[in-house]
């Protein structure tokens, strides 16, 4: 009897673990913070609309510009620190979290089915915006078809970087049980002070995020470039996205073998 059991019971773990993810997503869709955040990123696409009403500026040139100046530099860091700083710490603040783990569920399973809930979550926050600018901002320049590519790019850039930074993000809030403070600090520390440094830039997310999407790694001020390099280090897009694979694998791992065996007090 043991040994059917046994078996059952490793099969129904995947379809809690599913159902998990499935409740929290949904929950995170409909919470009111999200609808906060989503008008957030909405900003540039309503900026958009009003340049293409009375302006003279280029469509896809406002388009490049918002990805490189304010949807990889900012919002899309924003959406990862919003889902995934909070996917166990608003468990632990909430005081669910002693509910949580008592569910028939290996706790690695509990965390990846949170963690996995966050990054869709942030994704389609933070994709379906740049869809819509990229809509207003071809269609204004008559180059819908032709810059198809340029949003591909463009979204598979920020798609890394939803799922990269969420996943540090989720592992700052496991280690210090503190889902905003250590991600912010985090942010200004590496992604601001550290990659504006050339060779330190390495260990910053924005730099591979900005390789991929084909600009160039740096975004600093060209002094230092000429104070310690000739020119800036420059990579193909799959640098770019083996590093940030790397930094999610192990973010990932960590967290989850953090969360594994911490005991929460509520």
């Amino acid at each position: 009897m043991t040994s059917t059991s046994l078996p059952a019971r490793n099969l129904g773990v995947i379809p809690q673990a599913l159902r998990l993810f499935s409740l929290d997503f949904g929950r995170q869709l409909r919470a009111r913070k999200t609808l906060v955040l989503l008008a957030v990123q909405l900003l540039p696409v309503l900026v958009a609309l009003a340049y293409v009403a009375f302006g003279q500026l280029d469509g896809m040139t406002m388009f490049r510009n918002s990805m490189e100046s304010v949807y990889l530099p900012f919002l899309v860091p924003l959406a990862a620190l919003y889902f995934g700083g909070p996917a166990i710490v608003d468990e632990i603040e909430g005081r669910t979290i002693t509910y949580l783990t008592l569910r028939p569920l290996p706790r690695a399973l509990i965390y990846l089915a949170k963690l996995k809930s966050a990054m869709l979550s942030a994704l389609l926050v933070t994709s379906l915006p740049i869809i819509l600018l990229f809509g207003i901002c071809a269609f204004s320049s008559g180059e819908l078809l032709g810059e198809l590519p340029t949003l591909g790019k463009m979204l598979g850039a920020s798609a890394v970087g939803v799922l990269t930074y969420t996943a540090v993000f989720a592992m700052l809030a496991a280690i210090f049980s503190s889902s905003l403070l250590l991600g912010i600090v985090y942010y200004v520390i590496v992604e601001m002070v550290i990659a504006a440094i050339p060779v330190l830039e390495l260990v910053s997310i924005k730099f591979h995020v900005r390789t991929i999407a084909g600009l160039q790694g740096a975004d600093r001020a060209g002094w230092l470039d000429r104070l310690i390099l000739d020119e800036p280090l420059n990579f193909e897009w799959w640098f770019g996205l083996l590093v940030a694979a790397i930094f999610t694998t192990l973010a990932t791992a960590v967290a989850t073998a953090i969360f594994r065996e911490k005991q929460f007090h509520v």
